[in-house]
């Protein structure tokens, strides 16, 4: 129960700045939408998910490598150590990536830009994984909300006053990155001025290589999994389409990044929990975590063009037919970076690289055979499978290395309600859509109360609190 409980305060905290931070983009997409075309706000697409393919080769996954080795308990200064080593050497190679880059036409513009946004990028991620790992989530929440308040400070600027269209897009996000790590970095190194001489542990670096190796390519598969499409439908449908398609995922990622929010929280709870209990607080968790996400979703279906033609440009209305599979799709993606954190807990990176090498295969194969023509709708239902495929091989691989109760009956039956909602909705018939969905939750009506208790509970816990601190002011 006490473990429960700083996992619900980790997530709370987590869960303040990174909601804030995370709907203050979100409206932000107006602003993008009405200052960029579809065209362009597919180049930027583009752009930005040829960065996000960089950063794990670049940062050669040492801050993920930081957080685990650091959270788990080993010391501080030779886990730095060696994580700096690995950045140092991944930020060269970057050097020998960018000519390779500018042989496509859509990059070469913006090589300069590309070169700052992923060097901005992987530095900020570092030094945050590093408060992470010490457990500090409130500095932590606290630097992503002032990151995000530059962002859009210099999105108004650049966007709307300047005009820089595609540039001044990338350049707020990386000027805000460079402004915080900054920050960071002078934080970080007043806090470890006397700790920084520490000769490398040659066992420890070895440790953390053989589990940093294997989140390389893992990350790669799961870009694959995510934006393979919208290279195969630029190249085959032009960049509107491309646009119309990623304005549409804005919406179902945000459940996605609701669940990553958790699952930052849950990585740190998980790993200091007794060996002996870890299968239980999985259970535990899992159940209470299944219906809310399963609300999630069925919320994006039904107000999927409600949400689109409110906070969307009036060109971008067609995205709402893509909303409610790609947000099935976004459901089986969280829940698979859920089973993904057994891996993480067991040091088993191996394993989730042959669960994304799957995935990925299953999308890239799919991709090619329904993208060139069904276009968007084809690249909608590729995603989908993908990750139903990657969740039901965590799924069964997880009963071996780690089994907990995983409520496979209810969640097939809530998935085929949500199937059926979705394909009402892209048809227009939204009060038959909104019947079917709520069968999605009847399944969990257990575990919806349990989850609503747990709340309740712990509401009172930080009222409590709250009300102990104001009366001792």
């Amino acid at each position: 129960m006490k473990k429960s409980g700083r996992l619900f305060s980790n997530v709370l905290v987590l869960g303040i700045g990174s909601v804030i931070s995370k709907i203050t983009v979100f409206f932000m997409l107006p602003l993008y939408t009405a200052c960029l075309s579809p065209a362009a706000f597919g180049t930027v697409d583009i752009l930005t998910n040829t960065a996000v393919l960089l950063l794990p080769f670049v940062s050669l996954c040492a801050p993920e490598a930081v957080f685990r080795f650091l959270a788990g308990g080993k010391g501080e200064r030779e886990v730095l150590a060696v994580g700096n080593k690995l950045l140092i050497r991944g930020m060269i190679l970057l050097l020998f990536i960018l000519p390779v880059l500018s042989l496509f036409d859509i990059l070469r513009p913006y090589i300069f830009y590309l070169f700052c946004y992923v060097m901005a990028s992987v530095i900020h991620s570092y030094l945050a994984h590093i408060l992470r790992a010490r457990g500090q989530y409130g500095l932590y929440s606290v630097q992503q909300l002032f990151c995000t308040g530059v962002t859009v400070a210099l999105a108004f600027l650049f966007l709307p006053v300047l005009n820089l269209g595609v540039r001044g897009y990338l350049m707020a996000i990386f000027l805000a990155d460079i402004v915080t790590a900054l920050i960071l970095s002078f934080y970080l190194r007043l806090d470890h001025e006397e700790k920084t001489s520490a000769e490398q542990d040659t066992k420890l670096f070895r440790s953390m290589l053989r589990y940093a190796i294997p989140l390389i390519p893992t990350a790669t598969l799961w870009w694959a999994l995510a934006v393979f499409d919208h290279y195969l439908l630029l190249a085959y449908h032009g960049e509107s389409v491309t646009g119309l398609y990623a304005a549409a995922g804005k919406l179902p990622a945000l459940l996605t990044f609701a669940a990553s929010i958790f699952l930052e929280a849950w990585h740190f709870a998980v790993i200091h929990e007794k060996e002996e209990k870890r299968g239980e607080l999985f259970g535990r968790i899992y159940s209470a975590l299944l219906p809310v996400l399963i609300l999630f979703v069925v919320t994006l279906i039904i107000g999927s063009r409600f949400l689109v033609e409110r906070i969307f440009a009036a060109d971008f209305g067609e995205a709402a037919l893509y909303v409610p599979l790609l947000s099935v799709a976004a459901l089986f993606s969280a829940l698979s970076s859920f089973l993904g954190s057994v891996y993480v807990v067991k040091l088993r990176s191996g394993s989730s690289l042959i669960t994304a090498l799957v995935g990925a295969a299953v999308n890239m194969a799919l991709d090619f055979w329904w993208i060139p023509s069904r276009g968007a709708v084809g690249a909608m239902a590729a995603t989908l499978v993908s990750y139903v495929t990657i969740f039901i091989w965590r799924s069964v691989h997880c009963r071996r290395v780690m089994p907990f109760c995983q409520h496979a009956g209810k969640l097939t039956v809530s998935t085929l309600a949500l199937l059926v909602s979705a394909v009402l909705t892209m048809m227009g018939h939204t009060l038959l859509s909104l019947a079917v969905a709520a069968l999605a939750l009847a399944p969990f009506w257990h575990e919806i109360i349990d989850s609503i208790l747990i709340l309740i509970v712990y509401g009172k816990k930080i009222f409590h609190i709250s009300t102990k601190r104001e009366n001792r002011s």
